[in-house]
């Protein structure tokens, strides 16, 4: 596992998802890839911030991706992230969190115009329901509301080790759940094995 910044930089660069891992059709979004050395926070009034690395996080990177609408349908929005913590306990409780934000604010605001709402979560560690591929992981879901309607949001959230990995799908017209939630279970699988690969370790 990294042990310094520059190690962990380079393990979630090599570890998020790039356009193209989506599947054919996806595209980097106009802002395609997070502000270096910060992380995105809750605020204490539900709202999505990115603020430095806090004490105790190496690196974090969050690459966003979208497949733009066609033939009637919606644009997908897509974002993979990963986040190298100092030890595993660090990592843990980022998961931890993760479970208890959605009781402290079943309603968040993304930025101006785009909210989620009606979140809920559940956590399903290793061995639990046939999850057998990372130490831990929240799977968690919700309404997706901006200009375009409101449509299925889907999150989910592992750790292998002190790192943490991330993917999240916003609906959009003429996708059904099934097949935003493809994607989920599709790429969440795929990074943990890269940090697998890459530092050796095993769950």
């Amino acid at each position: 596992m990294p042990r310094t910044a520059e190690q962990g930089e380079a393990l979630v660069d090599h570890v998020v998802l790039r356009p193209a891992d989506w599947g054919a059709g996806f595209v980097a979004q106009p802002v395609a890839e997070s502000p270096p050395r910060t992380v995105a926070v809750l605020d204490e009034r539900c709202q999505w911030q990115r603020e430095p690395l806090p004490s105790g996080v190496l690196a974090s990177l969050s690459r966003y991706a979208e497949l733009p609408g066609r033939e009637g349908k919606g644009t997908v929005r897509v974002t993979a992230v990963a986040t190298v913590h100092t030890s595993e306990l660090g990592a843990d409780e980022q998961l931890s969190v993760t479970l208890e934000e959605v009781l402290r604010c079943r309603r968040q605001e993304i930025r101006v115009g785009e909210r989620l709402e009606g979140l809920e979560s559940t956590g399903t560690p290793f061995g639990a329901r046939g999850q057998h591929w990372a130490d831990d992981n929240v799977y968690e879901r919700g309404t997706y509301v901006s200009a375009e309607g409101a449509h299925p949001y889907t999150w989910s959230v592992a750790r292998v080790g002190s790192v943490t990995i991330g993917v999240s799908v916003k609906g959009a017209k003429g996708y059904s759940t099934a097949e935003l939630s493809r994607w989920i279970t599709e790429t969440l699988p795929v990074m943990g094995e890269r940090v697998k690969q890459r530092t050796g370790r095993e769950t």
